[in-house]
């Protein structure tokens, strides 16, 4: 066998740099009886899971494949890959992915509103965010919706970090559930349903800690309604294309199962339970503190921007430097 001189090698490099630039649909046909889809742990888990097994797409779908993405950037390249086609998701990695090229339409909103705070009781109380006057809060994800909701909140407060209070970062929200247990912080600002579990865990200590609703106080310092577009789900452009009624048959489904987590929430918990390390008390109290409601993206697209403008104001990469067009929302007409 002959071997590749530097030319040939440099004309396979130029012609491997091409095709990762094509169109994925040149390369990947989705296939109509098989959906390959994704989500994190939590509420989208059980949202998702509850579609992807409603009568309707099972005879629609013979093959259905759900797997959970740890992080963004796993989810990332599996969207990138063509691996998964329809996927849970923050909106703003939804923004964020869009803006950077990747080929992907959002669906819907479905979650509005998981972030909260727990605060030890020896602290005093915790009934709104000027109470975070002098005290360390742990917050996951520096950058990330969590971080910048809680600083925008801040900023309306008039509180600023380094000044008023203390806050310490953690790569993940299981560091600071395991500081704030600890009692090496004063609160923690946490998403359901590690809100919840950190609750569950503190009680069993014998604590009973405070806790103040995020979207309650946003709405107290913004005037605006008290639910935040935090989660949804989005498809890559492909299965818009090629398997429109797949699409159109999922948008449907996912508002059967919004519905039916709020209708059933005691076996929308046992579902979660049995498909992630989570137990289903934990996901009761996930369930009861988060407001869940299928609204398609078209119609959250103004309760979107408004989300994004107001934290892009603090970190306009959270959502990928810019509004996202219209391009990135699923047409009525699809639904």
């Amino acid at each position: 066998m002959s071997h590749l001189n530097r030319r040939e090698l440099l004309k396979l490099a130029a012609g491997s740099a091409l095709l990762a630039t094509l169109p994925l649909r040149s390369v990947f046909a989705q296939q109509a009886d098989r959906l390959a889809a994704a989500t994190p742990f939590g509420l989208p888990l059980v949202i998702l899971a509850r579609a992807l097994d409603d009568p309707e797409i099972r005879a629609l779908i013979p093959e259905r494949d759900l797997r959970d993405w740890k992080d963004p950037d796993q989810l990332r390249a599996w969207l990138a890959r063509a691996e998964v086609m329809l996927t849970a998701t923050p909106t703003n990695v939804a923004a964020n992915l869009y803006n950077r090229g990747v080929p992907v339409v959002l669906m819907n909103v479905n979650v509005w509103g998981t972030l909260g705070m727990l605060g030890l009781p020896s602290q005093g109380r915790l009934a709104r965010i000027e109470d975070l006057a002098g005290r360390h809060v742990g917050v996951p994800w520096r950058g990330d919706m969590p971080d910048l909701v809680f600083r925008y909140l801040l900023e309306k407060a008039g509180l600023e970090p380094g000044r008023d209070l203390k806050i310490s970062y953690h790569s993940s929200p299981f560091e600071t559930v395991q500081m704030y247990v600890a009692r090496r912080l004063d609160a923690a600002v946490l998403p359901e349903p590690m809100r919840t579990a950190t609750r569950l865990q503190s009680v069993q200590f014998g604590q009973q800690p405070n806790e103040l609703d995020l979207q309650q106080e946003w709405a107290r310092l913004t005037g605006e309604q008290p639910v935040l577009p935090q989660a949804g789900v989005l498809c890559r452009r492909e299965l818009l294309e090629q398997q429109p009624e797949q699409v159109a048959a999922m948008q449907a489904a996912i508002a059967r199962a919004v519905a039916w987590v709020g209708d059933e929430p005691q076996v929308a918990a046992r579902l979660g339970a049995d498909k992630s390390p989570l137990s289903q008390g934990v996901y009761e109290g996930a369930i009861a503190r988060t407001t869940l409601k299928m609204v398609p993206a078209t119609e959250a697209r103004p309760a979107l921007e408004t989300f994004f403008s107001a934290l892009a104001e603090l970190s306009s990469g959270f959502i990928g430097g810019k509004l996202p067009d219209a391009g990135f929302y699923l047409p009525a007409s699809a639904s």
